[in-house]
Formats: structure tokens, C-alpha cells, sequence
């Protein structure tokens, strides 16, 4: 005769092994899809951020053409999509310091000012992008604009 005990055991074994077999396939899938559109996600807000640095800096190097504008203005606003709200109000209290500069011209200690706001962006930048330790006994952060040459007596370099 039939144990019933050993058929309901084997029974349970065949649903769960056939449950596990369905449900562990689905799970690794959603995993592997979530850590690929997670790095992609950070690759993206890389491309972004390396882009706004390029542009100012580019606009810091050749003077505000309509080019040069527009070119900052696409990659201040791809910042606003996809940086994280740490990066976005940094972001935004660098760009409103610069607006009152440019229209009032009467930012007292502009240059410090500047440098402390462009510093924290670019730090909140590289924390989002690799982590909390990478600040690591940085103080100031800043971009070089043009190249200082020194002119020899007669004017030539």
C-alpha cells in the first residue's frame, strides 16, 4: 500500500523545487536588471556632471558667446533632471550667486564666495558619484581659466 505521509512529502518537494525553479530565475533577473539601470543611472549622472564642468569652464575660458551659453544652460538643465537634490541645491546656490554678480555687480567678496560655492558643488558632485570618503581632506576645489603666461622685456613670449 501507499504511504501517504512519503507521497505528500515527494509531492511537496516536486512543488517547492518547481516553485524555486520559476520564482529564483525571476528574482536574479529583476536583481540584474536593477543593478544594470543603476549603473547606467550613474554612468549618466557622470557623463552630466563632467559636461556642466566642461561648459563652465569652457565659459570661463572664452568669454560668454551664444554658443557657449546655450551649451551651459543645456547641461545646467540635464543637472536639474537627473542630480540628486544635495547636488541640485548646491547647484542652484552657485548659479544664484552668479545671476546676482553678472546683473547687480555688487557681490562683496565675489571670488571667495564663488570659490566656496563652486567648491561645495563640485564636492557634492564627486560624493555622488563615488562616495562619502572621496572628499577626503580636499579644501577647495577650482577650474583653471585661460593659461598665465609671463611676456619676456621686448613683449614676447
Amino acid at each position: 500500500m501507499f504511504n501517504m505521509d512519503k507521497v505528500d512529502l515527494t509531492a511537496s518537494a516536486v512543488l517547492l523545487t518547481a516553485f524555486a525553479g520559476i520564482v529564483i530565475p525571476i528574482i536574479v533577473s529583476y536583481l540584474e536588471r536593477k543593478g544594470r539601470l543603476e549603473f547606467e543611472k550613474q554612468k549618466l549622472k557622470e557623463q552630466y556632471y563632467l559636461e556642466f564642468v566642461q561648459a563652465l569652464s569652457e565659459n570661463m575660458n572664452s568669454g560668454e558667446t551664444e554658443e557657449v551659453t546655450i551649451r551651459y544652460n543645456h547641461a545646467f538643465n540635464n543637472l536639474v533632471i537627473i542630480a540628486n537634490p544635495m547636488v541640485l541645491n548646491s547647484l542652484y546656490a552657485l548659479s544664484d550667486l552668479i545671476i546676482k554678480h553678472l546683473k547687480e555687480n555688487n557681490v562683496i567678496n565675489y571670488d571667495e564666495k564663488y570659490n566656496q560655492a563652486f567648491t561645495c558643488l563640485i564636492k557634492k558632485m564627486r560624493k555622488d558619484i563615488h562616495g562619502e570618503k572621496i572628499n577626503k581632506g580636499i579644501t577647495n576645489i577650482y577650474c583653471i581659466s585661460g593659461v598665465a603666461k609671463k611676456k619676456k622685456a621686448n613683449g614676447i613670449i
